[in-house]
């Protein structure tokens, strides 16, 4: 008889919290914590991010945690905002971004997730996985974030266009969450 299989994530973004849920279904215990608060490094390297803030969320919680974390590099602003998404959507949003490739021919761009599973203070793997695409001209459909203005490889469409629950059928997020709820099972047999 196996051992259920448990795990932590550290996030206070409810989009995020439902997304996980749908995207791990039965196959795991959830549990998410929300009430600490974790420093975020600056640094366009979401990796670089995402471990940071596992590694002080292990030292806060003293026990095995996920952090999840995001990222849009767009090739041409020399990988630019990279993690620091949050804080271009708050000073620029997508119109300000957009601004800055007024003119640009080469829009490909990356988004960028990554999950990061501490399971001591030295023990920490991280699962990064990118989705390529290119940059609308302009703002289209109804998302959050950089959504409606990241057109995925192979689409006409932004993922706000294409909707939540179509680009987590087969998103890097989903990816990156396989990925390390595999690695913790195969850890904990």
């Amino acid at each position: 008889m196996s051992k259920e299989l448990s795990i932590t994530f550290v996030t206070n973004n409810k989009e995020k919290i439902t997304d996980i849920r749908l995207m791990l279904g039965n196959t795991v215990t959830l549990n998410f914590v929300s009430d600490i608060e974790l420093l975020e490094i600056q640094s366009l390297s979401v990796e670089e991010v995402v471990i940071s803030k596992a590694k002080q969320a292990y030292e806060i919680l003293g026990e095995p945690v996920a952090v999840s974390d995001s990222g849009l590099e767009i090739t041409c602003l020399k990988n630019f905002p990279g993690a620091l998404v949050k804080f271009t959507n708050e000073a620029i949003g997508q119109d300000g971004l957009l601004k800055l490739l007024e003119g640009k021919v080469n829009r490909q761009a990356y988004f960028v997730a990554a999950i990061a599973y501490c399971y001591s203070k030295d023990d920490v793997v991280s699962f990064v996985e990118r989705d390529e695409g290119t940059i609308a001209e302009k703002q289209r459909g109804i998302g959050w974030h950089f959504d409606k203005i990241f057109i995925p490889k192979g689409e006409t469409l932004t993922w706000a266009e294409i909707g939540r629950k179509n680009k987590n059928i087969h998103s890097a997020f989903r990816r990156a969450l396989t990925g390390m709820s595999e690695y913790v099972r195969k850890k904990n047999s």
